[in-house]
């Protein structure tokens, strides 16, 4: 292996760069040429000898030099991959922490809130010169966080203390409020109720009838009945049901607001 070239100093992390020559030997296929040879009739009806070219693969050996460009890296920096002419990542001889990266050889470029030469150093920003904090501020690993006295808040950005709200209502009190606005829907619930039991009574008066007409019509054969009698049977037939899971629905809605009632404010079951 031959080399040319010199080594200089070039980019950031490569020392040097060389020229190498490299030979190279390999086989490589052609066309190879044959002639072969024949007779023929020529002028004069005599014989004549003759060829004609064909050709073939064959191989032959080929010797021939390559110059490749090498880079040589400086310490504390290395290459991407193999074949890279640059030397572009930073080497750290210990791992930067904490999410801190590695930019220059042994110096680590810290995520915020992080110090020292490896990353490992938690900075208190509660000590600097800066007011981060409209009140009291904390340190916490790798950031802080602000606190208010008795009486504000914390505001939305997260720092400065607002004036707070007032007391929000005791769970006591928002219960009763909601069992006072219950009370309406209470009321028309039970009108719901009393409707739709009325309508169920006289469906199912209806299909007692109805079942009595379907008795007496069964002995006649099935081409005889007409569509329009089957369709309103069973049209009837699923109203009833429809209606009857409505009203099982609403006696479980009204329950449930009676249990409130009983659980939360004992007065309230005079007006039921």
């Amino acid at each position: 292996m031959g080399k040319v070239g010199s080594f200089r100093a070039l980019d950031q992390g490569v020392c040097s760069k060389q020229t190498l020559v490299v030979p190279l030997r390999y086989n490589e296929s052609y066309s190879q040429p044959v002639y072969k040879p024949y007779l023929t009739l020529c002028p004069g009806r005599r014989l004549c000898s003759t060829y004609r070219t064909t050709y073939r693969v064959a191989w032959r050996e080929v010797r021939r030099e390559v110059r490749q460009t090498h880079a040589v890296c400086c310490q504390g920096w290395k290459k991407r991959h193999p074949g890279a002419l640059a030397c572009e990542e930073a080497v750290c001889a210990k791992p930067c922490l904490n999410g801190g990266a590695c930019v220059r050889p042994d110096r680590c470029e810290c995520a915020p809130g992080w110090g020292g030469k490896h990353c490992h150093v938690d900075v208190d920003e509660c000590r600097t010169s800066v007011a981060l904090c409209s009140h009291r501020c904390r340190n916490t690993a790798g950031s802080f966080s602000c606190g208010c006295p008795h009486g504000l808040v914390l505001g939305p950005d997260g720092r400065t203390c607002l004036e707070g709200s007032p007391e929000p209502p005791t769970s006591a009190s928002a219960l009763s409020v909601a069992v006072r606005e219950a009370e309406p829907d209470e009321r028309a619930l039970r009108r719901e109720i009393r409707e739709l039991r009325g309508r169920l009574e006289r469906l199912e008066q209806w299909a007692g009838q109805a079942g009595a007409w379907v008795r007496a019509v069964l002995p006649v054969p099935p081409e005889d009945l007409r569509p329009e009698q089957v369709a309103e049977l069973w049209g009837r037939g699923d109203r009833i049901e429809s209606l009857s899971d409505q009203v099982l629905l609403l006696e479980e809605r009204l329950g449930a607001c009676s249990c409130e009632d009983n659980s939360l404010s004992p007065g309230l079951k005079g007006r039921q």
